[in-house]
């Protein structure tokens, strides 16, 4: 904060100065004045020094602040990187659970007409062998099968290959003919 100065001793004119009292007392007006000219200037010292000491704070916390923009800006690099390698792992993801619904779904129906093989040809022998309980339970095994695997070219052509015979080709279709009831 700024003092204020008095200027009025300057104003006088020292030369008409004849008196020794009024010489003194112009000298200690020029003292008084002197004492807050200094007093001022030790002010505007202390301020300058605080006004540095500010400015070396800003330059510092501008340095750190600029550090830290950096660090910043590399961060969301790495995390733009990071998402966009999450997304490129989740459409893998994705797919792979396709092809894996896709491979369960393959395997079932593998299953299913193993399981239509098996019961065809242990119906074909529980027949030659008269053993008609067996027969049956075969028949109400292949009757649970899904009747589009019944109808299928995989279970035609698998079932078939073990036995060239009509007699297979026929339960086959007694089968699907069973499972659509």
């Amino acid at each position: 904060m700024p003092i204020a100065i008095s200027t009025n001793t300057s104003d006088s004119n020292f030369e008409n100065l004849i008196d020794i009292d009024e010489i003194r007392e112009s000298l200690r007006l020029l003292d008084e004045q002197e004492n807050q000219i200094d007093a001022s200037l030790d002010e505007l010292l202390k301020q300058e020094y605080q006004l540095d000491s500010s400015l070396n704070t800003f330059k510092a916390v501008k340095s750190q602040l600029d550090l830290i923009k950096t660090n910043a800006g590399q961060f969301t690099t790495t995390v733009n990187e990071a998402a966009r390698l999450a997304e490129v792992i989740s459409d893998k993801v994705r797919q792979l659970d396709k092809e894996q619904s896709r491979a369960k779904m393959a395997i079932q129906h593998v299953e299913s007409v193993q399981e239509l093989k098996f019961c065809v040809a242990g119906l074909n022998e529980a027949m030659q062998k008269k053993e008609y309980d067996q027969a049956a339970v075969l028949l109400q095994r292949a009757t649970k099968i899904d009747v589009s695997i019944l109808k299928g070219s995989l279970a035609e052509y698998t079932v078939a290959s073990f036995s060239y015979t009509n007699k297979t080709h026929g339960l086959m279709y007694f089968v699907a003919y069973l499972g659509e009831s």
